[in-house]
C-alpha cells in the first residue's frame, strides 16, 4: 500500500505540481507576450527607421542635383535614380508649380524623365496629361489626394502651384495616397524649388511583417517548448519534495506495526525536508535500539531471576514435602538467594533512577576533587580487606552537578575496580582540569579518572562494557549483575558528559569520566 502510494503523487503532490506548473506557464507566457510585442514594434520601427533613411537620402540627392544643374530642365538624377532602385522606391519629381518633372522607378525601363521617357518635346500641360498618381507638395510639404490627372491648361500667371495641382488633379471616389506614400519638399539654399513623392512597395511592408511573424513563429515556439520544460521540472521538483514525505509515512507505519529497519525506508531530501528526514531517521533508529534494548533488558532480568527463583523454588518443594530436613546450611542458602534477589532489585532500581536522571538532576556548584576525596575515605576499609591500595591526585575540578548521583558514579567505578584488581594491586583517582577537544574554543571539561592494574579488558569486550547486564570473562567468580557500569553510563550523559573506558597494553583499565565544568 506505501509503496503503490509512492508511485502517485498525493494531494500535497498534486497542489505542489499545480503550483510549480502555474509558475512556469505563467512566467513562460508573459516573456513570449513580452517578446511578441517586442517584436512587432521593433519591426514596425525598423522598417519607419529605414524609410525615413531613405527619404532623407533621396531628398538629398534631389537637392544636389538640382544644386548642381541650377535647374530642372537639365538636372542629372542618376543618384537619385540609384537610391530609388536601392530602396525599391517609386518617385515623382515635381516642380513649385506641382508638373512633373521626372518619374523613376526601382525598374528603370518603367521611367520617366526629361528628354528620355515619354511625352519629350511635349508641352509641360500635355506630359502631365500622362501622369498617373501624383501628389503636390502644397506649401507644407504634406502628403495630398492621387488619382488621375487630366489635361489640363498652363496655369495663369498670377496662379501658385498649390492651386494649380489641385485644379489639375481629379481624384476618383474611393483613390488615396497609400500610407506608404509621402511628399517631400526639395529645399535648396533655404528656398523651396520642387517637391518629390515617394513611394515605398507595400512588398516591403509585407516582407517585414512576414519576417517578424516568422520571428513570432519561433518565439512561440520556443514558448511551447519552455511551458512542456516546465512542466517536466514541476514534476521532477514535486516529487523530489514528496517522495521524502511518502518515505516518512511509511517509515511511521512501519514503526507502528513495530517492523524493523524503518529507518532504512527513510530517504533524503533538499533542504529542510531532507533535515526532517535525517532527524526522523535518527530517531526511528533510536527507537528501535530502545526497543531491542528493551527485549534484551527483560531477557536479561529474567535469566537473572530464574537461577534464585529456581533454587528457592526447588528446596521450599523438598521442604514441604518431607523429602529433606530443613537445616541450618539450607536456610542460609535460601537466605543468599534472597539477598540476590535483593540485590538485582536495587540495581534495577538504580538503573531506571540514573536513566530518569535527567528529569530528576538537582545541579549545584560542587568540586568532583571534593566528592572522589570523600569516597575515598568512605572506601578505603574495603580497599585494605581486598589488599590494595588506594592513591589519590585530586586537583580542583569544579563543575555543576547533582552531588549525590556523581557520588554514585565514582562509588561504582572504584567498587568496579575492587572487584577486578587482585590483591596487591593499586588503584588510581585523578582528577583536573582540561581543555574539551569537541566543544567550543577554549572550553574546559573537569575530569575524573580512575586506572587499576588487574588484567584488564579484552579488546573484544571493551565495546561493550557500558551495557546493561554485560558481564565479562571472569565476572562470574566475581558476582554481580553487570549493571553497575551501564548506570555510571547514564548518570554521566544526565550531566551532559561522557565516560570512556581504555585498557593499556602492559595491563590494567582506565576509566575517564568528562563533565563539562562550570
Amino acid at each position: 500500500m506505501a509503496s503503490s502510494r509512492t508511485r502517485m503523487l498525493g494531494p500535497l503532490g498534486r497542489r505542489l505540481f499545480a503550483a510549480f506548473a502555474l509558475v512556469g506557464v505563467g512566467a513562460v507566457g508573459l516573456v513570449a507576450a513580452l517578446a511578441a510585442v517586442s517584436v512587432t514594434s521593433q519591426t514596425s520601427a525598423l522598417v519607419a527607421s529605414e524609410r525615413d533613411r531613405a527619404r532623407q537620402e533621396i531628398v538629398a540627392a534631389l537637392a544636389d542635383a538640382y544644386t548642381a544643374a541650377g535647374s530642372w530642365s537639365a538636372v542629372d538624377l542618376s543618384a537619385v535614380r540609384a537610391l530609388a532602385q536601392v530602396n525599391g522606391a517609386r518617385l515623382i519629381v515635381l516642380d513649385t508649380s506641382g508638373g512633373q518633372i521626372a518619374t523613376i522607378t526601382a525598374t528603370p525601363e518603367t521611367e520617366h524623365s526629361p528628354g528620355t521617357g515619354p511625352g519629350h518635346g511635349e508641352s509641360p500641360e500635355e506630359e502631365r496629361g500622362r501622369i498617373g498618381p501624383s501628389a503636390s507638395p502644397g506649401h507644407h510639404g504634406g502628403p495630398v489626394a492621387a488619382g488621375p490627372i487630366a489635361p489640363t491648361p498652363s496655369p495663369p500667371p498670377h496662379a501658385i502651384g498649390i492651386q494649380y495641382v489641385a485644379a489639375a488633379v481629379t481624384p476618383s471616389p474611393s483613390a488615396t495616397v497609400p500610407s506608404t506614400t509621402q511628399v517631400v519638399p526639395v529645399v535648396v539654399g533655404g528656398r523651396n524649388v520642387g517637391s518629390v513623392l515617394i513611394e515605398f512597395p507595400a512588398a516591403d511592408q509585407a516582407a517585414a511583417a512576414q519576417a517578424g511573424r516568422a520571428i513570432l513563429q519561433h518565439v512561440w515556439i520556443g514558448a511551447a517548448v519552455a511551458v512542456v520544460l516546465a512542466g517536466i521540472a514541476a514534476l521532477i521538483a514535486t516529487r523530489r519534495a514528496t517522495s521524502p514525505l511518502l518515505a516518512l509515512a511509511a517509515a511511521a507505519e512501519a514503526i507502528e506495526r513495530r517492523e524493523s529497519g524503518a529507518a532504512a525506508r527513510v530517504r533524503g531530501g533538499p533542504g529542510e525536508i531532507g533535515q526532517v528526514s535525517a532527524a526522523f531517521a535518527r530517531m526511528a533508529a533510536t527507537l528501535e535500539r530502545e526497543d531491542a534494548l528493551r527485549r534484551a533488558l527483560v531477557a536479561d532480568v529474567a535469566h537473572e531471576l530464574r537461577t534464585p527463583v529456581t533454587i528457592l523454588l526447588g528446596t521450599s518443594e523438598q521442604l514441604l514435602d518431607g523429602l529433606a530436613e530443613p537445616t541450618t546450611a539450607q536456610i542460609s542458602s535460601l537466605h543468599d538467594e534472597v539477598l540476590r534477589l535483593d540485590r538485582l532489585l536495587d540495581d534495577l532500581s538504580a538503573l531506571a533512577a540514573a536513566q530518569a536522571a535527567g528529569l530528576t538532576l538537582m545541579p549545584t556548584a560542587i568540586d568532583l576533587a571534593d566528592i572522589a576525596a570523600r569516597c575515598e575515605q568512605t572506601l578505603r576499609p574495603q580497599f585494605e580487606e581486598a589488599g590494595l591500595r588506594l592513591v589519590t591526585d585530586l586537583q580542583a575540578a569544579p563543575v555543576e552537578g547533582d552531588e549525590d548521583r556523581l557520588v554514585q558514579v565514582i562509588t561504582n567505578l572504584l567498587t568496579n575496580a575492587v572487584k577486578f584488581t587482585p590483591p596487591g594491586g593499586e588503584v588510581t583517582v585523578t582528577t583536573r582540569m582540561r581543555i574539551d577537544p569537541q566543544g567550543t574554543t577554549g572550553a574546559q571539561l573537569a575530569q575524573l579518572t580512575v586506572a587499576d592494574t588487574g588484567p584488564g579488558i579484552s579488546a573484544e569486550e571493551l565495546p561493550f562494557i557500558f551495557q546493561r547486564f554485560w558481564r565479562g570473562s571472569g565476572a562470574e567468580k566475581r558476582g554481580g549483575t553487570g549493571i553497575g557500569l551501564a548506570v555510571v553510563a547514564e548518570l554521566v550523559a544526565a550531566h551532559g558528559g561522557s565516560v570512556t573506558a581504555e585498557s593499556p597494553s602492559g595491563g590494567g583499565a582506565v576509566f575517564t569520566v568528562g563533565v563539562p565544568a562550570r
